[in-house]
């Protein structure tokens, strides 16, 4: 019996569809909400009294100010994708959990701004955001079918297998990564408490410092290769490659002390999880999950009487971020920006200081320290030109989000989104251009710009519909419900 769509049922199905972007907004702006109300309330009595001798403060901001900050965030997290069909969603997705909104609810009780600049910070970090993600595509990326039938490179005159060329790449990457590791810090298996890591993290740098070819190489290594092994093990049902992947991983962690190799677990596990099975996903899961880290790590501090938790997870990975962009701000506001005189404009413009600026706002913050303050891509960019620069950094990171999506084409998305989530986690500790060549950007975008298309997959099974055909079958989909509520009617 054919569907018969009466007008009462036609103003049903159309009150429907008007009453879900109402619904939208409203779940949106609840939880962004919570979120900035969980975020004042860890910072004012976790975090704040435990670490104000690093900078840390907390201010309480008027009503006005924080309502402000709360609808401009909600409009943020709006202008993204509601649903993940690049890879490119998830590394803005990624980007606004750890780095933009904390910015954005944080800038007006960090203490360091007063409440017009807080919220001019909140406006142009968030604009700036905004134009990136409303100018990356919606649409899924469509796969040439000459990608699918050839699982190979054409590099001038030759052509290459993809599969042999990625592996081999891992693998000489690999033995040098903890080949040199071996040589200089050693490499050691022990089961670091949280509370040790700092002794370790101290005692790796004194050995190797924070940058030279081991620095370089460990960050593609724990942020790329093994995230992208474990991928290749968890499609193939492959235990030896998944436990490969994690040996690795700990023997990084616990050899380093590196808090983000610790993180990395969470986050690309995640990652697997999220994407299992279909391409196309809610965002949902990414505005759910920072509450869900928050509140667990207060608990598990709660039972355990301390603060390690909270440290390790929030105050790291989520509240850093937004508080050393008001820092940054404060900080650049009243002196000479440094428009890249210590980088790679250094040729052509007088530097006015003696330190980076890193270092330059962790003597700022405890005078005498020889840390590094590192910062996320828009206080990076406020440093070096000022207000226009968080929109320089906007601009930086949208030409390599159109690079990651084109690189990554034909490739499934859990694959990508496994490879990317730590490079994305990683541009809230430091400029776009520095994480390019220090923490996986670079090496990530060309390892899935040669990874296999083809054998992801396990044996036996048939490969799930791709991208470019779940529009299609989402309409049909749509089509058979509104039919189903018609015949009822």
């Amino acid at each position: 019996m054919s569907a018969v769509i009466t007008p009462g049922s036609a103003r049903s199905i159309d009150g429907l569809a008007l009453l879900r972007p109402v619904r939208t907004v409203a779940v949106v702006l609840g939880l962004v909400s919570t979120l900035a109300l969980t975020t004042n309330w860890i910072s004012q009595h976790l975090v704040a009294p435990l670490f104000s001798y690093s900078g840390f403060t907390y201010v309480p901001a008027d009503p006005q100010s924080i309502l402000l900050a709360v609808l401009m965030t909600t409009g943020v997290a709006l202008s993204l994708p509601g649903r993940i069909t690049r890879p490119s969603h998830v590394v803005l997705w990624t980007l606004f959990v750890v780095c933009v909104s904390p910015t954005m609810l944080m800038s007006v009780s960090t203490g360091y701004l007063d409440a017009r600049t807080a919220l001019l910070l909140t406006a142009a970090v968030g604009s700036s955001f905004a134009l990136v993600c409303l100018g990356v595509p919606r649409s899924a990326v469509r796969t040439p079918k000459s990608a699918d039938a050839s699982d190979t490179l054409t590099l001038g005159r030759f052509t290459v297998t993809r599969s042999p060329l990625t592996w081999t790449v891992c693998t000489v990457y690999s033995l040098l990564t903890y080949g040199i590791m071996a040589a200089t810090v050693g490499v050691h298996v022990r089961f670091l408490a949280l509370d040790d890591i700092y002794d370790v993290r101290a005692d790796y740098t004194a050995d190797v410092g924070t940058g030279g070819t081991l620095g370089y190489l460990l960050t593609g290594q724990a942020y790329v290769v093994n995230p992208l092994i474990l991928a290749r093990g968890l499609f193939r049902r492959r235990p030896s490659l998944i436990v490969l992947a994690i040996v690795g991983q700990f023997l990084l962690y616990s050899s380093t002390g590196f808090k983000a190799v610790l993180f990395s677990f969470i986050a690309v596990l995640g990652m697997a999880v999220l994407f299992r099975g279909r391409a196309v996903r809610s965002s949902l899961p990414f505005l759910i999950a920072p509450l869900t880290i928050m509140v667990v790590s207060a608990a598990a501090d709660e039972l355990q009487g301390g603060i390690t938790w909270t440290s390790v997870f929030t105050r790291r990975f989520m509240l850093t971020p937004g508080l050393l962009t008001s820092v940054y701000t404060d900080y650049f506001s009243q002196n000479p920006v440094a428009m890249y005189g210590y980088s790679f404009l250094d040729t052509w413009v007088d530097y006015p200081y003696d330190l980076p600026p890193p270092k330059r706002i962790a003597d700022y913050l405890m005078p005498g320290s020889t840390g590094y303050a590192n910062a996320n891509l828009f206080a990076d960019g406020f440093a070096n030109f000022g207000w226009i620069g968080i929109f320089v950094a906007a601009g930086a990171l949208f030409v390599w989000l159109r690079c990651v999506d084109i690189a990554t084409r034909g490739l499934p998305m859990r694959v990508a989104a496994m490879a990317l989530v730590m490079p994305s986690i990683m541009l809230s500790n430091t400029s776009i251009f520095t994480a390019m060549l220090s923490h996986g950007l670079l090496l990530g975008t060309l390892v899935l710009l040669i990874a296999p298309r083809t054998g992801w997959e396990r044996r036996g099974v048939v490969k799930s519909r791709t991208d470019a055909e779940t529009p299609h079958v989402r309409r049909l989909t749509d089509l058979r419900r509104h039919g189903k509520r018609a015949r009822s009617v």
